[in-house]
């Protein structure tokens, strides 16, 4: 990154970090939220160790990092929140991104992304995030406002960071942005903030399922086949789809290159963004 982007970036992390550490200072009642969440769905109580996460990632970028993306996933989950990791993606949905980003992209995971998080608020499952508001009792229009204050600051975040380091902003996750969904704050907000932005910026958005469960894989696997038989019915060939080999890896590798991989991929984040946010 260039100084300019790299002073700037900096001015965004210690703003994230101010951000974060507030939402902490001002919340310490929802540990006790969560600890009731552990009980209730049988998680161990000594291992949740945090209720907020920062993402201690983010300090060491420095000027000669090159991040090629930003990626949006949901919030820190049960690995995420130990105090000897506090970075995002750092579990099995973590270790499926690394796997792909080297196997289609042939970049290393954590050298070519910035990692933030929707809300910084810990679940050990997403879900379990309306689960929690349940459990907070009288607290619970704090934690609903909690909620909606960190999902609009990380909206935020998500598209200063964009517009700074001029790259795709991947989102991780669709299904929770809808109207009724964990996430429709967010949703809402980043929707507001590209309506005033440039148009590169609104473009350089990009909507994906989420690496768990390898979601991601699939849905690009898919689409690799949808390309492929677009292809061979323009070219007039008949496409028997069983001898197709649909691993990820292999089709990448059959469509070209890596720039080709980077083309479909950024067709199938328009057509969720077009989808799921409108524009």
């Amino acid at each position: 990154m260039t100084a300019g982007q790299y002073a700037r970036f900096v001015e965004i992390r210690g703003e994230m970090r101010h951000s974060i550490d507030s939402m902490l200072d001002e919340s310490t009642w929802l540990l006790d939220i969560q600890r009731a969440l552990y009980r209730e769905r049988g998680y161990c109580q000594e291992d949740l160790e945090s209720s907020i996460v920062y993402n201690l990632a983010l300090d060491e970028v420095n000027p000669g990092s090159d991040p090629r993306f930003i990626v949006v996933a949901d919030n820190p989950g049960l690995q995420e929140q130990k105090l000897k990791n506090h970075r995002y993606l750092v579990g099995q949905s973590g270790k499926l991104a690394v796997s792909w980003f080297r196997r289609n992209l042939d970049l290393d995971f954590r050298s070519a992304t910035i990692i933030i998080n929707k809300t910084p608020i810990h679940t050990p499952k997403t879900a379990e995030l309306r689960i929690l508001t349940r459990l907070a009792g009288n607290r619970r229009d704090e934690l609903v406002s909690l909620l909606e204050q960190s999902q609009r600051a990380m909206a935020r975040f998500a598209i200063e960071l964009s517009e700074c380091l001029e790259c795709p902003l991947w989102v991780s996750g669709i299904g929770e942005l809808r109207s009724r969904g964990i996430f429709h704050v967010w949703a809402e907000e980043l929707r507001a903030l590209a309506s005033s932005s440039k148009p590169d910026t609104r473009a350089n958005i990009l909507l994906f399922r989420h690496f768990s469960m390898n979601q991601f894989a699939i849905e690009f696997a898919a689409a690799q086949r949808e390309e492929a038989a677009r292809e061979n019915a323009f070219a007039g060939m008949r496409v028997d789809s069983s001898s197709r080999n649909t691993d990820s890896r292999s089709a990448a590798l059959d469509q070209g290159s890596v720039s080709a991989t980077l083309a479909l991929l950024n067709n199938i984040g328009e057509r969720n963004r077009e989808r799921i946010l409108g524009f």
